[in-house]
């Protein structure tokens, strides 16, 4: 039992790291699935359509509605809609993992509703042929966490359970209605297993990815921090995950003099005085921010959340006085930093345009001197103007 509860932990906390820093391989993912499912649902709706009236429905009971019932004729159009909608915008390249979220959950709560309008009050008296089928294929293509999954598999079972008890009351229906609530059990249980390897699968193979790419993106000379390639793709994966409402701020960082440091101090120097700006970086901010170096002396951070001018102030010089002082205390020369910043505050923002309006500020930092630590602010209005010097 113990060994259970440790795999279930473990489990649990593979699947929120993967919540958490796969949000744009899950996007990607279900975009491609779900522009896929919906043109293979549209088609697939088309001839089953057409089988029916080549091969007549028998009608069961005497009120039972023509074929096709209006939900099959309503059924049709919908699905068109998605397909056109899920394949443009996989057309487009976008993997926005909130739009994937909700579009992938719209259509799975569409699809049901409508398999129960035709499988319970289109066909009543008869069983029911699609439901079961539809729940565990869809707890096996599209990923939502396994409490997600869970809530909608619950949900439109126990939906469909009370519509087949309402609809099939009459005394020769009783047979039907024990037919499609066993086999509707035996569908959740099916969904629930599948659903629950399918996530296995998907979170075993991110993790994997993700052990080997981390290696790949990481400094080859600090190796605490990421390089150009691993901070690009983490910065683009965050705002990917958050656009349209990104709060966040961007440092960049460039140490002054760092080529006279290097050509009278030596190498070996210089080596120290970036283990020394990357170590100070790590300490000052937490493990959710990005911190990357993307050139020979010049660092990059995003700070998910930080908005407050003042602090980012504070901040920035702290880092400056931070690195000058590691590099003193390990025997290195006194060293002075120029820190550019820009906020961003519930906008949707892209990473050039934000490193664009760090990079200037950074710039205008360093103009003002290089004998001591300088600081440049600036905030993010939108794409198209810069907002004024702070």
């Amino acid at each position: 039992m113990q060994k259970l509860k440790q795999l279930y932990a473990e489990l649990r906390d593979n699947e929120k790291k993967f919540l958490r820093d796969g949000k744009r391989s899950i996007a990607k993912y279900n975009v491609r699935t779900l522009a896929l499912m919906t043109a293979a649902g549209f088609v697939l709706a088309v001839l089953y359509l057409l089988i029916g009236f080549i091969v007549p429905f028998t009608a069961v009971t005497p009120d039972t509605p023509p074929y096709p019932s209006p939900a099959h004729l309503i059924f049709l159009p919908v699905l068109l809609i998605f397909a056109v909608a899920a394949n443009l915008y996989r057309y487009k390249g976008n993997n926005s993992y909130r739009v994937s979220f909700w579009m992938s959950l719209l259509y799975e709560l569409t699809v049901f509703a409508f398999t129960i309008s035709i499988d319970v009050f289109s066909h009543p008296g008869t069983p029911a042929c699609f439901m079961q089928l539809i729940i565990i294929v869809f707890s096996a293509t599209l990923f939502f966490s396994t409490r997600t999954q869970n809530i909608i598999n619950i949900l439109v079972s126990a939906v469909f359970i009370f519509c087949t008890l309402m609809v099939n009351v009459e005394e020769y229906m009783e047979a039907n209605a024990r037919y499609n609530i066993f086999f509707m059990i035996i569908g959740f249980g099916f969904a629930t297993l599948l659903g629950y390897h399918f996530r296995i699968n998907q979170i075993s193979n991110f993790t994997s990815n993700a052990h080997y790419k981390s290696i790949s993106m990481l400094d080859p000379m600090l190796g605490n921090i990421y390089n150009k390639r691993g901070y690009e793709d983490a910065i683009d994966n965050y705002l990917a995950s958050r656009n349209p409402d990104v709060t966040c701020a961007l440092f960049v960082l460039d140490l002054n003099d760092f080529k006279h440091i290097n050509d009278n101090y030596g190498h070996d120097m210089g080596d120290q005085i970036l283990k020394c700006m990357s170590d100070a970086l790590v300490s000052l901010f937490r493990d959710s921010d990005i911190i990357g170096r993307f050139g020979g002396d010049e660092f990059i951070v995003l700070a998910d959340g930080m908005s407050d001018e003042e602090f980012v102030k504070d901040k920035s010089k702290y880092i400056a006085s931070q690195v000058g002082k590691n590099a003193q205390d390990t025997g290195a020369i006194k060293v002075f930093s120029s820190v550019g910043a820009v906020i961003c505050e519930h906008q949707k923002v892209s990473f050039e345009r934000l490193f664009e309006l760090a990079d200037q500020a950074m710039y205008e930092a360093k103009e003002r001197g290089r004998k001591a630590d300088q600081f440049s602010l600036r905030r993010y209005t939108d794409a198209e103007s810069d907002s004024a010097k702070k």
